[in-house]
């Protein structure tokens, strides 16, 4: 397996998977003018359940593998940096929340993540908030230029329309990285990634700005697709 995963300076990495987005929004133009972002949850809806993520409560949802430790905070982090660097001045600022992480703490265990969402939502005055929640996020073993196992994540998010109770708009991003010589079709982002393993918050982030720039795009009448 060493072999398989381990790389050269002309071979290093590259990035493979699926990068999923839809907008259930019938291709309409989203009009959002004040975003929220819900901390991300661990995990997914029990299979049998028929139920999106955002209708579970927190403790439902179940994880594909043990996260690693503040996996849902790193993925969360990376969403508001894309989100602000993609939307300026439509985000609500992190000094705007005083108040509104102890009560999502105090809901945890007693609402759905829906609930949650439109609860801070009114709080913040926000038209949307983004939710969403980590599958996966499996770290490299390894260093840059030499890992025994790649980075692997995958998460999915959910805009919520505040007034409605809508999800407007959903996107979900999965991969894991593998070597340019097990997959020559992805040769840009291999370059894009800086020829090297990706870490997990790397590859979080990167998957984070892909997402906002989908969302910039149905917020500006685009496919988003």
């Amino acid at each position: 397996m060493k072999a398989l995963f381990h790389c050269s300076v002309v071979a290093i990495a590259i990035v493979c998977g699926a990068l999923f987005f839809s907008i259930a929004a019938g291709g309409q133009t989203l009009q959002v003018t004040r975003l929220a972002i819900l901390p991300l949850a661990k995990g997914t809806p029990p299979v049998d359940s028929n139920r999106q993520a955002p209708d579970c409560r927190e403790p439902e949802l179940i994880a594909e593998e043990r996260l690693d430790a503040g996996a849902q905070d790193k993925i969360t982090g990376c969403l508001q940096q894309a989100l602000e660097k993609e939307l300026p001045g439509k985000l609500v600022p992190q000094n705007e929340r005083t108040g509104a992480d102890e009560l999502l703490v105090y809901m945890k265990k007693s609402g759905t993540l829906k609930a949650h969402a439109l609860k801070l939502g009114e709080k913040l005055q926000a038209s949307h908030v983004l939710a969403g929640t980590v599958v996966r996020y499996r770290e490299r073993k390894g260093t840059a230029y030499g890992a025994d196992r790649p980075a692997s994540v995958a998460f999915s998010v959910y805009l919520l329309d505040v007034k409605t109770g809508d999800i407007v708009w959903s996107g979900a991003f999965d991969r894991t990285q593998q070597s340019l010589s097990e997959n020559l079709f992805d040769a840009p982002a291999f370059f894009k990634g800086g020829a090297k393993w990706l870490t997990a918050q790397e590859l979080s982030c990167r998957g984070a700005d892909d997402i906002a720039g989908k969302l910039k795009s149905a917020i500006a009448g685009k496919s988003g697709k």
